[in-house]
């Protein structure tokens, strides 16, 4: 699942996450074409799903984000982003650092 000869391997990446967000499960990685998303996580089958096309052409930092993103929904067990998601949201990046990064991944998608 190597990305690139200059990324990080999608799985190291996850591992990475996982780790500081100190979730002990093993979960699940899938990489397809998806039209509508960027990524989602099933809490059923405990499996994050990541669109092909953003695995392809995002940078790292993006990437970090969106997998991070996902993966605290799967810790703070809701598809929600109230204050739960929020606060643990600010353990990682700043309100200021959220928004600039969402906002190079939608000039990405555009």
């Amino acid at each position: 699942m190597k990305i690139n000869e200059n990324k990080k391997d999608i799985k190291d990446i996850v591992n990475e996450i996982l780790i500081s967000l100190n979730i002990n499960e093993s979960i699940n990685i899938e990489i397809k074409p998806m039209k509508q998303k960027i990524a989602s996580f099933s809490f059923k089958t405990k499996t994050l799903r990541l669109n092909k096309y953003v695995v392809e052409n995002f940078d790292e930092e993006l990437l970090h984000y969106i997998i991070l993103h996902e993966l605290i929904h799967f810790k703070i067990k809701s598809i929600n982003h109230g204050i739960k998601f929020e606060n643990e949201l600010r353990n990682y990046f700043s309100k200021n650092e959220c928004d600039e990064i969402e906002l190079k991944i939608i000039q990405k998608l555009i």
